[in-house]
């Protein structure tokens, strides 16, 4: 895709300033869907257009002559706001005539609706995408992204020698580095074919020892490994992000109860790989 306008959810997130910091770059022309102007935290080279992802009208407008769009949603967990705003942008999606769009689930998909209008929401959009635009791309990382030990509830952690997540200490996690995924993203709208669906990975696979030990060689500082429990991780997250959200966040870490679908592993025909290490990244976060 030569020069074009795009559309982006969630500019001002971190995923979706990730995604836009990498348009920029490219030399696209970059269309921010936003609530209200002006729109804190988005890159200063965007164009915000405000829409509601409850007002599939506003989102025509929004999506109105674009050559693509990137769909992020929400940290919404609401049984009456989530899936509906996933309905919404699909109606948009169609009636504005879309030609081209890109779907950054933000994490790992579930392979049927569980129940949870946050996951269900996703589940939603990333089966209908492909009946409501010509070229339609998932994308999803393969675990859990590096940004999130910088994060105000993990980065002061960090700085007092502790890396704590709700992950197995022995399960060896491909951290990605935000900017990677905005890599992958610029190259599926660049694609001539792009595949349905995309998994990216970070260059390693570290066990909680082996990633506490870069951090720790990149900042200069013993920092060890502590797993916590979805719970310890919900009270860590609930200052910055409110109760409901953290709730959410959370239960994603939880274990599947028996007899629950399980997500089979990513084929690896579907998974490209980032190239930014754990090392290199915390070496440039500054100090905790």
């Amino acid at each position: 895709m030569s020069t074009s306008t795009v559309v982006v959810h969630g500019a001002a997130g971190t995923q979706g300033a990730a995604i836009v910091r990498r348009l920029v770059a490219a030399g696209h022309r970059v269309r921010a869907v936003v609530r209200r102007t002006p729109a804190a935290g988005v890159h200063p080279q965007v164009t915000p257009a405000v829409a509601d992802l409850l007002d599939p009208a506003a989102l025509v407008d929004a999506y109105l002559g674009a050559d693509a769009v990137v769909v992020q949603l929400p940290l919404v967990f609401a049984a009456d706001t989530a899936v509906p705003q996933a309905r919404a942008v699909l109606d948009a999606l169609r009636k504005a005539a879309v030609p081209r769009v890109v779907f950054n689930a933000g994490a790992a998909l579930a392979p049927e609706p569980v129940g949870v209008p946050f996951v269900d929401a996703r589940v939603l959009l990333a089966a209908e995408l492909a009946d409501a635009v010509p070229h339609a791309s998932v994308v999803a990382p393969a675990s859990t992204y590096m940004e999130n030990i910088a994060a105000p509830w993990s980065w002061p952690l960090v700085g007092a020698g502790q890396l704590a997540y709700p992950l197995p200490a022995s399960l060896p996690n491909p951290w990605l580095a935000l900017d990677d995924l905005g890599a992958a993203v610029v190259e599926l709208l660049s694609s001539p074919v792009p595949p349905p669906f995309q998994v990216v990975a970070g260059p390693q696979a570290l066990t909680g020892e082996e990633a506490a030990a870069e951090l720790a060689l990149a900042l200069d500082r013993p920092v060890r490994w502590r797993t916590v429990e979805p719970g310890e991780y919900e009270r860590m997250l609930a200052p910055h992000l409110g109760p409901e959200a953290a709730a959410g966040v959370a239960a994603a870490y939880a274990p599947r109860p028996p007899g629950a679908v399980q997500a089979p592993p990513a084929d690896p025909a579907v998974v490209v790989t980032g190239t930014t290490t754990l090392r290199e990244w915390a070496a440039g976060q500054g100090r905790p």
